[in-house]
């Protein structure tokens, strides 16, 4: 019984050394499987034959819904860097890297998410935009659980990073910022695994709206400061939601006395919502392809970014004119 006692010991003293030495290595050196600013010779090389006034960032939301082709005038001429995993701290970083490469814009349009406070950009978007540190998330060390399973979730999205920078190139960010401009959405019936969710049913989790800082909040003001220093205009555009979505986020007063403090602080900075229903149609589900009731994120359609930003280059001229 006793030499029993001793193996079963023996066994979760290794399993605890190797869960701990495990996460340890891949949180402490993960910098050391990507690149340093990848994106800083492609996007020099096709900056080099453009001549942009105008910087549009933002998350998936603004990928699917501000696009330059459809927004682009005399007066506005766009370049947009907008895509999932670009947080907070991921754009103020590329503001940084857009404009030692093409100088200040005039203006910068920023797609101003609800969740903007509760995301984080991801490790390999930011290994994209500055030099990357290892992740701490080794403050659990003396934890009675195994920090494998603890850390799932950021364990997987880092990993999944590491696998998805061995096939990044040159190349293939050139490319995607060269498609990022010419992009004007995705129809609806292409995507038939995204679903809305319709039904206003009792039991579906709500969201609040998360104050400064949050996870990045820091790096927002910090863009917002390093703008307004630079004398650009600042336009943070509330994009629409589903309505059921809208419902979702049930914060949404506490999220417009936000912006109204924003407009207070910064001289230079104009709000644009869209995101309610007299200056948009949140209930017609084909200008969405996802959201709905239960889910705090919504993406739009090529059909509602049509109409979209129709609107959007009519209230931007007036803003530069």
């Amino acid at each position: 019984m006793k030499r029993k006692t001793i193996k079963i010991f023996v066994f979760f003293l290794f399993l605890i050394f190797f869960d701990r030495s495990l996460s340890y290595f891949i949180f402490k050196y993960n910098y050391k499987f990507f690149k340093n600013n990848p994106i800083e010779k492609p996007l020099s090389k096709y900056l080099r034959d453009h001549d942009f006034n105008t910087l549009i960032i933002g998350t998936s939301r603004t990928y699917q819904a501000i696009h330059p082709e459809l927004i682009k005038s005399p007066q506005i001429t766009p370049f947009k860097w907008s895509h999932a995993g670009n947080g907070p701290k991921y754009n103020y970083y590329f503001y940084k890297l857009y404009k030692k490469i093409e100088g200040t814009p005039k203006m910068v349009v920023l797609g101003m998410d609800y969740f903007i406070y509760s995301i984080a950009s991801s490790s390999l978007s930011l290994s994209e935009v500055k030099e990357h540190t290892s992740t701490s998330i080794m403050r659990h060390f003396f934890s009675p659980t195994l920090l494998l399973l603890k850390n799932k979730s950021e364990t997987d999205i880092l990993l999944n990073d590491i696998l998805n920078s061995i096939k990044i190139s040159e190349l293939s960010l050139y490319n995607k910022i060269k498609d990022a401009q010419t992009y004007t959405g995705v129809e609806k019936s292409a995507l038939p695994n995204l679903k809305i969710i319709t039904e206003d049913y009792p039991s579906y989790k709500r969201r609040i709206f998360w104050r400064l800082p949050g996870k990045e909040g820091d790096y927002f003001i910090k863009m917002l400061d390093e703008i307004q220093k630079d004398k650009a205009v600042i336009v943070l555009v509330v994009i629409p939601d589903y309505i059921g979505t809208v419902k979702t986020n049930i914060s949404q007063k506490r999220f417009k006395r936000h912006l109204n403090r924003l407009t207070k602080k910064y001289n230079n900075l104009i709000i644009l919502n869209y995101n309610f229903n007299r200056k948009f149609n949140l209930k017609d589900e084909s200008l969405f392809i996802d959201g709905g009731y239960g889910i705090g994120n919504s993406h739009m359609s090529k059909k509602g970014a049509e109409i979209f930003n129709k609107m959007l280059k009519s209230d931007l001229k007036k803003i530069v004119n």
